[in-house]
């Protein structure tokens, strides 16, 4: 009997005759059905091969059966099945349309059907996403139409498919095994003792809610199970997924698992498309995903044609940042590329295109000096130029270690790229320091500290210090009818002028106008986002850092407002003696000006 779990067929139309031949076989013969029954016990991927439906209005046929995938759909189930024994929580990312909510309920099914002792209970964010009669893509729908295709020696002993299964409730009666359903909420399956709790979609819960659900459901079960596509990093399954706080096994079903959509597969290198080989691997495509590459195929090429960015990222690609409503271009930020780090060989070298130096700044004689060493604290991506002028953005903080960072970013008036960054645990005094030293260097460049909080103490050190021309923010207010203007010192960073100096960045990156250069402050614009639970306020995704964005786009705000302006050359009276002289030559003795 054993031999059968080696042979039987996994194409569509002969799983299907095999399936017949096996119930005609089974209702001939009482004996060879009850060992059915137990080959089913004994191997959840025989029973879901060989007896599990599923259901599919967009293909011919639309009840389909279930033939587990070589590629992912096999060693998944398995791996599902081992947590439950286990008692582990994991976590589920997946691509959309990976079939991962009928896995983990064909799994349900099987110990509710076969292990006595398996009680369950399921979730998603509403009540209509969990059971609805009729509706397939709910929960509750899939385990009935599911059990209501099993032969009867399959289902316990006086099983009704109408009465067993009420709304949110599927009971065994043969060991009294049960599935409950449960809508979202803050004490989400308290109460009772689960062998496993499935949260659907859980990156789409509120976030309060989310949160607690997760506290909540610590003392039912051992095995929570968490299925989602992604939707942005700031809610609670994008922190389990990244383990910020909470280790949790992730597994991940990317579309490039999926042998139909993999079909075909390649990715781009220096212009030239390179063919994936899957037929001595078939995860060769899903391996060169996890590395980072842009892997494609003519599915996700029709998928790209058909969807917008975020919701490519959100269904597709499982891309947390993309996938949250980014608040800078992403097609933008693709062409925004890193530079990379560069020792040169002689102090007076230039810094070749795409590299950046490191170093320190030092006040030597009077002078300013720049001292290349590997641990430096700036990363130099250009030397200053003569004639250029240059405007420096700063984001102060406290200086702890835990705390957030001090962010520096010089920026050139001219081409409005970044030209030099800085960044760390810097107190508001040293802080202040760095700055008029790097404003020193790049032609005596205006600097803009944010004077909120601990930018107070850093604007009022640097007010004192040469070399650096000092950011004031025009403060107009009325007093008496009378209009008064009060200049603070440092960039006030307010209703008005958040939302204006982040708008110009974003119009910056999505028209190519300036090169950011600099792999923190690109990744800090990758995660910045439109917060849907603060009505859409741009700031940094969850845990994410966006000091490098606000002291960059501090500095584009004053490249704005005080331009570059060509230097007028004043000249002495003989030069301006010998000037008019020439002039008069060139016209004839007559006095005419050019």
């Amino acid at each position: 009997m054993t031999a059968l779990l080696d042979v039987y067929p996994k194409t569509v139309k002969e799983n299907l005759e095999f399936r017949h031949e096996l119930l005609t076989a089974c209702e001939k013969d009482a004996r060879f059905a009850q060992e059915m029954k137990e080959l089913c016990a004994r191997d959840i991927l025989f029973w879901i091969d060989c007896f599990c439906f599923t259901k599919d209005p967009r293909k011919a046929g639309a009840i389909l059966p279930f033939i587990c995938y070589e590629a992912y759909q096999r060693n998944f189930i398995k791996e599902v099945e081992r947590s439950i024994n286990t008692g582990e929580d994991i976590l589920i990312e997946k691509s959309r349309d990976m079939g991962a909510s009928w896995m983990v309920l064909y799994v349900y099914m099987h110990k509710w059907l076969f292990e006595k002792g398996s009680d369950f209970r399921v979730g998603s964010r509403k009540e209509e996403f969990v059971d609805r009669r009729g509706d397939i893509d709910t929960l509750f729908e899939k385990i009935r139409f599911n059990l209501s295709k099993q032969p009867g020696f399959l289902l316990p002993p006086y099983f009704s498919i109408t009465e067993d299964m009420p709304l949110m409730r599927i009971i065994n009666p043969e060991n009294e095994n049960a599935i409950i359903g449960e809508s979202a909420n803050e004490d989400f399956g308290s109460g009772g003792r689960r062998k496993s709790v499935l949260l659907d979609e859980f990156s789409k819960w509120e976030s309060n809610i989310a949160d607690a659900a997760w506290t909540a459901t610590a003392d039912v079960t051992r095995s929570r199970i968490v299925v989602s596509t992604p939707k942005g990093s700031a809610n609670k399954f994008a922190r389990l997924a990244k383990g910020t706080k909470e280790k949790i096994k992730v597994l991940t079903l990317h579309w490039t698992l999926h042998p139909e959509k993999s079909a075909g597969s390649y990715y781009i290198s220096g212009g030239i498309r390179i063919d994936i080989d899957l037929s001595k691997d078939n995860q060769a495509a899903f391996k060169l995903w996890k590395q980072g590459i842009r892997v494609r195929s003519p599915w996700y090429d029709a998928e790209d044609a058909r969807r917008e960015e975020a919701d490519l990222a959100q269904e597709v690609d499982i891309d947390y940042h993309r996938s949250g409503s980014m608040f800078f271009s992403a097609k933008g930020l693709s062409s925004q590329k890193p530079w990379e780090f560069y020792t040169r060989h002689h102090p007076t070298a230039p810094i070749p295109y795409g590299k950046y130096i490191r170093g320190m700044l030092l006040e030597v004689d009077n002078k300013i000096e720049f001292r290349e060493t590997p641990d430096g604290y700036i990363s130099l991506f250009e030397l200053p130029k003569e004639g250029y002028q240059y405007a420096i953005g700063g984001d102060s903080a406290e200086g702890l270690t835990k705390g957030d960072e001090a962010y520096a970013v010089a920026r050139c008036k001219i081409t409005r790229n970044l030209v030099a960054s800085f960044r760390g645990h810097i107190t508001p005094e040293d802080f202040a320091k760095k700055l008029q030293l790097l404003a020193w260097y790049f032609n005596e460049a205006d600097v803009a500290p944010e004077n909120n909080n601990h930018g107070y103490t850093t604007a009022r050190e640097l007010e004192s210090m040469s070399h650096c021309k000092l950011y004031y923010t025009r403060k107009e207010e009325m007093k008496d009818g009378v209009k008064m203007v009060t200049p603070k010192r440092g960039f006030t960073t307010d209703l008005r002028t958040r939302p204006e100096l982040l708008n110009q960045m974003a119009h910056e990156i999505d028209k190519a106008a300036c090169e950011l250069r600099d792999a923190t402050l690109i990744g800090q614009c990758s995660t910045f986002i439109r917060n849907g639970d603060k009505g859409g306020r741009p700031e940094a995704d969850g845990e994410f850092l966006d000091d490098g964005v606000i002291a960059c786009g501090i500095a584009g705000y004053v490249i704005q407002e005080i331009p570059f302006k060509a230097a007028i050359k004043k000249i002495n009276a003989a030069q301006r003696e010998a000037v008019e002289k020439r002039v008069k030559m060139r016209n004839g003795g007559f006095g005419f000006g050019e």
